[in-house]
């Protein structure tokens, strides 16, 4: 576990053996741990550097671990540190990279990525890189990284504090799994929102990458073009943020959501909440879904799912699913602007 903050598998073991007991010789902490006695110095050495261990004064010299909230938060500290100053190179090898190619052929502003594993590799490091937004739209084919994982952005997207804006086309769904897929993502963060139609996938970085297919709407998604700063990338991110504007909030899983519905579904004339599996399907029914999509995301039986559907709308009073919406929102059970 460690091993993160470049601390080896032996230091490791020493040092827990350390934290588990009273001070111990060299001799005697090669007796409880796996450590061979000719690497024992060096490992006690590393220790000693890394202020996770100090000696006993006496003799013979014994070791004691530090306290582990102090020392590894120093640890911890260092490794910021360093990962600040690899940033800070490589956003100045970055500058010198774009001004090298600044006098070159307008069409070096954008690369041509070939190949699946080539292009999943490309959104992840696009995903990774990003330091203050990421937006994007969702439609398939998606790209899968080496281990068959579809390529995410909660996943993939190391700082918390970026905010990610995903697009979902309808269509995408009506895909078994789909919804379970987003909830993910709003768990982690990310807003969303859908829209019945997109013209193209696309991923945008702290507005300086975009990735998009090479192809308007490729089956497999074996090429891409990664676009530098253009009057495409500009394009691209007006575009964006003009369907964002126009696109319907997801709310599937939003646990304020879900606590905000809960407080508003018991009014005064004392009526039960709604369970947390009704909210989905008034959510669900919101996006338009019809009765055989909403059974395969939320893993029920089609007549099961009608069977809900009736009773909500038996107790909403409503005569269509449309008009269930409605009064779903007026009554608290669902707000649709809860994104706006």
């Amino acid at each position: 576990m460690l091993e993160i903050l470049g601390v080896d598998h032996w230091s490791e073991e020493a040092y827990l053996a350390l934290i588990d007991g009273d001070p111990l010789t060299a001799d005697e902490l090669a007796g409880v741990t796996t450590v061979g006695r000719d690497l024992l110095g060096a490992v006690l050495q590393r220790l000693e550097d890394r202020g996770l261990v100090c000696r006993v004064p006496g003799h013979p010299v014994r070791y004691a671990a530090l306290p582990p909230e102090t020392a590894i938060e120093v640890l911890l500290l260092s490794r910021e540190r360093d990962i600040k100053r690899v940033r800070a190179l490589a956003h100045h090898l970055g500058e010198r990279h774009r001004t090298a190619r600044s006098g070159q052929d307008a069409a070096e502003l954008i690369e041509v990525i070939s190949g699946p594993d080539a292009v999943a590799r490309s959104g992840q490091q696009l995903l990774r890189r990003a330091q203050k937004t990421i937006r994007g739209i969702d439609a398939p084919p998606y790209a899968r990284a080496i281990d068959g994982e579809r390529v995410s952005s909660h996943v993939n997207v190391l700082e918390r504090t970026v905010r990610r804006r995903f697009i979902h086309e309808h269509g995408t769904l009506m895909m078994a799994g789909q919804t379970r897929h987003i909830e993910a993502s709003l768990a982690a963060g990310e807003e969303v929102r859908v829209l019945a139609n997109v013209p193209m996938k696309m991923i945008l970085a702290d507005d300086d990458l975009g990735l998009i297919p090479l192809r308007a709407t490729p089956r497999v998604l074996d090429s891409c073009i990664l676009v530098h700063p253009s009057s495409l990338l500009d394009a691209l991110s007006t575009l964006f943020e003009m369907l964002w504007r126009q696109a319907q909030p997801f709310l599937l899983g939003q646990d304020a959501a879900d606590g905000a519905a809960a407080a508003g579904s018991a009014g005064a004339d004392g009526e039960p909440p709604l369970s947390k599996e009704e909210r989905r399907i008034i959510s669900l029914l919101a996006l338009g879904l019809p009765d055989e999509a909403i059974a395969r995301q939320l893993d029920m039986g089609h007549r099961t799912v009608q069977r809900r559907i009736q009773a909500l709308m038996v107790r909403l009073s409503a005569t269509s699913r449309f008009q269930a919406g409605i009064l779903a929102a007026r009554r608290g059970w669902w707000d649709p602007d809860a994104h706006d």
